[in-house]
């Protein structure tokens, strides 16, 4: 056999689906399985998983943040820029626990650098952690003397997000759920003429697109006309999908997350 080195890092895998397809369920069945989660919460959607979790599940910590589902709309944060200052907080709230799990008074994970691969770092959802971007980037110096640059600014804040989240100083594995969006050429009227793909939702179109490079598996959750929940894993002329370990990984797997993650770090 020929030799190939390459340092193995955990995986980092992008989720996309369309709502209720599944995706924040599924991480229960890492828990299930043994996978400690800790798990950044931009839905507020994560007690779903409570409900499917073992008597023997690992444990799963969650950190939420307050994410105006609208941009620029946060009727309860108050007046006037009230809601960007907010999304500042909570953005640096959340990169400093990207890189050391820490509570005030409350569980103390150690730094990023301590996690292994049997750790999982999940972002509920990617969409959303966009929407929470845009409105902190209303407060960056650059976006104040030209708002013309918000969508640059946040797309920014978005990649450094994940460069720390794919690079090699993340010693856990990372998963990111997401939406779907459509893109194509557009006529006049900006709409899609032609043949459409589906990208990850993440902030604008733009950066939408390039988020996918970042990821070693990219997979789709599609839920069938009967019901049935499966991860497509390959390539298709609608959306660029991938696995990292395609002798490992079938095009079509069956609704268990955990089988897929066991397989791709090889515990089992």
């Amino acid at each position: 056999m020929p030799k190939f080195g390459v340092t193995p890092i955990p995986p980092r895998i992008l989720i996309c689906g369309e709502p209720a397809s599944g995706k924040t369920g599924a991480i229960a069945q890492l828990a299930n399985a043994g996978y400690r989660i800790m798990l950044h919460d931009f839905d507020s959607n994560s007690r779903v998983i409570g409900s499917y979790l073992k008597p023997d599940a690992a444990d799963v910590y969650v950190s939420t943040y307050a994410a105006a589902k609208i941009t620029g709309t946060n009727l309860f944060a108050g007046g006037g820029n009230a809601a960007s200052k907010q999304a500042l907080e909570e953005l640096r709230r959340f990169t400093k626990m990207l890189e050391h799990w820490k509570v005030p008074g409350g569980e103390d994970l150690g730094t990023c650098g301590s996690w292994t691969s049997k750790d999982v770092v999940v972002i509920d959802s990617g969409t959303f952690l966009g929407e929470l971007l845009l409105l902190a980037a209303h407060e960056d110096p650059e976006t104040k003397r030209d708002m013309r640059s918000l969508y640059n600014v946040a797309g920014k804040y978005y990649g450094a997000i994940l460069d720390h989240l794919t690079g090699p100083k993340m010693g856990a594995s990372v998963i990111v759920l997401t939406h779907i969006m459509q893109t194509g050429d557009k006529d006049d009227q900006g709409k899609i003429v032609g043949n459409a793909r589906d990208i990850p939702v993440a902030v604008g179109e733009k950066f939408s697109k390039k988020m996918q490079t970042y990821f070693s598996d990219i997979w789709h959750l599609e839920v069938g006309r009967d019901g049935k929940r499966v991860f497509k894993t390959s390539a298709t002329h609608k959306a660029s999908l991938r696995s990292s370990v395609p002798n490992a990984i079938k095009p079509v797997e069956e609704f268990d997350l955990a089988s897929m993650m066991d397989r791709l770090t090889g515990s089992k």
